[in-house]
């Protein structure tokens, strides 16, 4: 049986350009940038250009691109980074709250639990099924001051996109610093900078290049302290020897990612809208998270009553289609994540919970067999919930 991977939200194959790149790489531009021999500038000139076109993609300086060990590790870069140089620079200074949206992955709610626990306040911002901020809510939140406020551009569990544009517009006018988690954004327009501190994280293998790598842009507006010590790689922000290979590939799967984003769109909403019919057609009572709202086209997360989620996983999976039941990092987790809670309200645990994500290379074929089979194995596991009915008087034989 030939497997049909819907969990690209997770992670997704290397693009054939990225592995490309990174084999001549590794090939001609093996040594170590900071080395001061022939071998080690030739990995040098390759560093300097990847961060030039990333930070040419982005709308930053190239300085202001820093090469960091995966998407966790920017997220908690621009947090935790942001509150050790406010701690540093002003020791006898109570430290300000850090506001964040409700929303947010666990990479971001982590170190903001980490920084609670160290006395600093947390101010969380709701979010409606629209992708909006409760305004009155945000205004407050500006109003105190935080160190950083942290919004995701696109939610893992749902798709659903946040109005980024509106907190930066806002916070930019209150002066606060504004990180942005773009790990899901795949196929919406990224936010710029535009002169606004926007510090903005990005996952290597999300994109379609290596695990192990993503891009934080911190603008120049926005200190930060290290995390780690040790040599100044980085430009002092990131200490180690660079993965050379793995920058020339991230900024590979950018441009193509970049690129594909305005001639996938319509595809991939059709392939999505295929996928939501079949599961409606299959059961009664289907919700779709977010549905109304502003959604990434590769993304479409389902609640389906009376069917188990581990169980509906598993049946799929039997029949050769790859699915989960939301990020990644809450494998392991029977609760379902902040996001469907939120949008499908008290009754959230009643449903089982599927998340169906497209990539780039998923093939209109493959949608179509998969969704045949989606149909097939909701009307299985729904059928079987449901009790026989009790036989009326005088009607056995």
């Amino acid at each position: 049986m030939t497997g049909i991977y819907l969990d690209h939200a997770a992670t997704t194959p290397m693009r054939p350009g990225v592995a490309a790149a990174m084999r001549q790489v590794e090939e001609e531009a093996w040594g170590n940038p900071s080395s001061p021999h022939q071998v080690g500038a030739r990995a040098r000139r390759a560093l300097t250009e990847a961060r030039a076109r990333v930070a040419a993609r982005l709308g930053y300086a190239p300085r202001e691109i820093h090469f960091v060990r995966g998407g966790t590790e920017a997220n908690n870069l621009a947090i935790l980074g942001r509150f050790a140089h406010l701690r540093t620079s002003a020791p006898d200074d109570p430290l300000p709250p850090f506001g964040l949206s409700a929303l947010e992955h666990s990479s971001v709610s982590a170190p903001a639990s980490h920084l609670e626990g160290q006395g600093v306040e947390l101010v969380r911002l709701p979010f409606d099924a629209m992708g909006r901020p409760d305004r009155s809510r945000l205004r407050q939140c500006l109003e105190r001051g935080p160190g950083l406020l942290s919004v995701q551009a696109v939610n893992s569990e749902c798709g659903l996109a946040l109005s980024v544009e509106e907190v930066l517009e806002a916070s930019a006018a209150a002066g606060v610093p504004v990180h942005v988690d773009g790990a899901q954004a795949l196929h919406m327009e990224l936010p710029k900078p535009s002169g606004r501190p926007l510090l903005l994280s990005l996952s290597g293998h999300k994109l379609g290049g290596p695990r192990g790598i993503a891009i934080l842009a911190v603008p120049s507006s926005v200190a930060l302290a290290p995390l780690l010590h040790g040599g100044p790689q980085e430009f002092g922000l990131r200490p180690g020897t660079e993965d050379v290979a793995g920058a020339v590939g991230v900024a590979q799967a950018l441009e193509e990612t970049m690129e594909a984003c305005a001639v996938r769109t319509g595809e991939l909403e059709t392939l999505r809208a295929l996928l939501e019919r079949r599961a409606m057609e299959a059961t009664e009572g289907v919700r779709i998270v977010a549905r109304e709202g502003p959604r990434s086209p590769h993304i479409v997360a389902l609640g389906l009553p009376g069917v188990e989620t581990e169980v509906l996983l598993g049946a799929l999976d039997l029949e050769g289609v790859a699915a989960s039941a939301g990020s990644a990092c809450r494998s392991g987790s029977s609760e379902p994540g902040p996001a469907v809670r939120t949008f499908l309200g008290p009754d959230a645990t009643t449903f089982g919970i599927l998340r169906l994500s497209l990539g780039w290379n998923t093939t209109p074929a493959e949608v179509e067999e998969a969704s045949g089979i989606l149909h097939r194995v909701l009307r299985r596991l729904t059928r079987s919930t449901i009790a026989p009915s009790p036989s009326k008087e005088g009607s056995s034989r």
